[in-house]
């Protein structure tokens, strides 16, 4: 069963820091936190939600960056994610899950890249995935049915995806939960997302449409947040980081 759960995030810092990129890597997708009608004090107008598609595989979205006929090469990609409910709210992704994973594709997708994580931590395996605990940089903790949740920021750097410009590519992130205490159940990946008329700011590519992908990735329709576990329209938040390359010039694809 698909299920969202609202809440609210709210403006990080400049401080923050960026994923790692080549210095002529440009933000051409942003999607960001919203900014704007967070929180249940904003009634109908609330901006945030999150969403996950528990024992069945994870949701995704897609993203365009410039136009056809150019190339670019992504360097990096940010997502959030908003773990927890009541009765578990803790300090560390590594809390909730054991593992991270960026997918990435046209149609199916493939994992990118991963890292797996450790209890009590918000470290990894891999230096080219980092987590930071947004809440703990400007955010405000997610409102979760009036449980406070931490909001995790996960940059996924060093990619080297060469893609086409114009082109909608597909991405999901999500990862595998450790058992709940005294439960069969493991904790469940929620990605933030957000509607783009009332976020506040750019909402590069919002179309109210989310992507649905079994646990290999394999790509089984989309999602409307609107009318089914939501007032309205929602989008998952994204920042991508790119590098514009020449025509004919050679790029090697991770």
């Amino acid at each position: 069963m698909i299920m969202s759960h609202r809440g609210a995030v709210f403006t990080l810092g400049l401080l923050m820091a960026l994923p790692a990129f080549t210095a002529d890597s440009l933000l051409v997708v942003d999607r960001g936190l919203p900014q704007a009608n967070l929180n249940n004090v904003s009634g109908s107008s609330r901006s945030n939600v999150r969403w996950g598609w528990h024992e069945q595989g994870f949701l995704g979205d897609d993203f365009t960056i410039g136009s056809a006929g150019e190339r670019w090469v992504i360097d990096s990609i940010r997502t959030w994610a908003v773990p927890g409910g009541k009765g578990a709210a803790f300090q560390h992704l590594g809390d909730y899950f054991q593992d991270v994973r960026l997918h990435f594709g046209q149609g199916d997708v493939t994992p990118v890249t991963a890292a797996q994580l450790t209890q009590g931590s918000d470290e990894t395996s891999s230096a080219n995935v980092r987590i930071t605990d947004a809440t703990q940089n400007g955010a405000l903790l997610y409102d979760d049915f009036g449980t406070p949740l931490r909001v995790f920021q996960i940059d996924f750097s060093n990619l080297g995806l060469a893609v086409e410009g114009g082109t909608k590519y597909r991405f999901g992130v999500w990862g595998q939960g450790r058992t709940v205490p005294n439960d069969e159940n493991v904790y469940s990946w929620y990605n933030h997302a957000s509607n783009a008329a009332l976020s506040g700011s750019r909402q590069d590519g919002a179309d109210g449409i989310m992507l649905l992908f079994d646990a290999a990735g394999r790509a089984q329709g989309e999602h409307k947040a609107e009318g089914n576990g939501w007032d309205k329209s929602a989008d998952i938040n994204v920042q991508v980081y790119a590098h514009r390359v020449a025509v004919g010039q050679t790029v090697s694809a991770k």
